[in-house]
């Protein structure tokens, strides 16, 4: 990283929609229960106008457009319109899959020239993936994005990267791709996996991660309109909290991502992680907020242990609330993530009297 450059890609730079919940299979570690059983998917007119507001919004600041599920090959053609309604917009596609469909290389080169404005896709496998699909697949979708000129990355999730099988997993990988694009993220016991995976696997902590979270850049719109921060397993709490947006059922996609330039507990995540939130929680003597331990090197475990406990919502709301913490935080992202959109829009809102250079964000 050269000197001066942001620490991480830039808020609201890349927005996903969750296309369909259908999938060809019911991992045991999936946040949603995708699955073949499951119907509900984002109506057609409705991911086509969304993606509208997604182009238009400040003038084009979205610049990708993640499309995700579920698995968003399951419909080809359908997936067609949606990406090349957003190239048509001048949005950067990707899509997150499970290669079910590359049985071959020829095959996987046919279905992405099919689909070709989708110009990244993000490969996932792991043990529970290769349960049910080869790991053959996933070496054709990667020999087929080469040879089209596509990007790509893999994801794999894991309870602790000391398992056996995770490492043999990696050691596949690494085989064929540049260990760098492989990212390992932590399975997270909600959805199938609160049934599935015993807790008994995981490695926890009295502390939680001192990681800031870089995944609260990226919002996640879903096929019922809602708008959560992130795709991570705060998805699945269905109380009001700080981490949901709104639903553009009832609000402009520019309202509610306006709205969320100016939340400083979404902000607090991503310049100091969650700990720094928890840290005010203990010195305010609310240990009684807090979970006992935390699952270790999960930044998203310490994140869902708040925002699930509806009393510590309360707080946080109030911590919200006051008017110097939120002007600590936009000083923050300026400082450490150089984003001024906050204390610009403070500004506005609040009439507060600030000399604010822009930055790059």
């Amino acid at each position: 990283m050269a000197e001066g450059e942001p620490l991480e890609m830039p808020f609201l730079r890349n927005i996903g929609l969750i296309v369909t919940y259908r999938c060809q299979v019911a991992c045991p570690h999936c946040i949603i229960e995708a699955g073949p059983h499951r119907r509900e998917e984002m109506q057609l007119h409705d991911a086509l106008a969304w993606i509208d507001q997604i182009a238009a919004y400040r003038g084009g600041h979205i610049k990708v457009l993640s499309l995700t599920g579920g698995e968003p090959f399951y419909d080809v053609a359908r997936l067609k319109v949606i990406a090349d309604t957003g190239a048509a917009r001048g949005l950067l596609v990707s899509a997150v899959t499970n290669a079910f469909w590359a049985t071959s290389q020829p095959e996987a080169e046919r279905v992405l020239r099919r689909v070709s404005a989708i110009r990244m896709i993000a490969l996932s496998t792991d043990t529970y993936h290769q349960q049910s699909i080869p790991f053959a697949r996933v070496r054709n979708a990667i020999a087929a994005a080469q040879a089209l000129d596509i990007a790509y990355n893999v994801a794999v999730c894991t309870e602790r990267e000391d398992d056996p099988a995770y490492r043999a997993v990696l050691a596949q990988l690494h085989e064929i791709v540049h260990p760098d694009l492989v990212n390992t993220a932590i399975t997270f016991p909600v959805g199938r996996a609160a049934e599935r995976i015993g807790l008994d696997r995981y490695q926890t902590s009295e502390t939680p991660p001192i990681a800031a979270c870089s995944a609260g850049s990226a919002p996640i719109i879903f096929p019922d309109g809602r708008v959560i921060a992130c795709i991570g397993p705060v998805i699945d709490l269905r109380h009001e909290h700080p981490l949901c947006y709104g639903n553009l059922r009832e609000k402009t996609l520019a309202e509610i991502l306006d709205a969320a330039e100016v939340n400083p507990i979404l902000h607090t995540i991503r310049v100091w992680g969650p700990r720094k939130l928890i840290s005010l929680l203990q010195e305010a003597g609310r240990n009684d907020l807090l979970p006992e331990r935390y699952i270790q090197d999960s930044v998203c475990h310490a994140c869902y242990s708040l925002m699930a406990n509806p009393d510590t919502v309360a707080w946080l709301d109030e911590l919200a609330a006051d008017r110097a913490y939120r002007e600590k935080v936009a000083y923050a992202r300026l400082y450490y993530l150089q984003e001024t959109r906050m204390l610009e829009l403070m500004a506005e809102r609040e009439g507060l009297q600030l000399q604010v250079s822009r930055g790059p964000s």
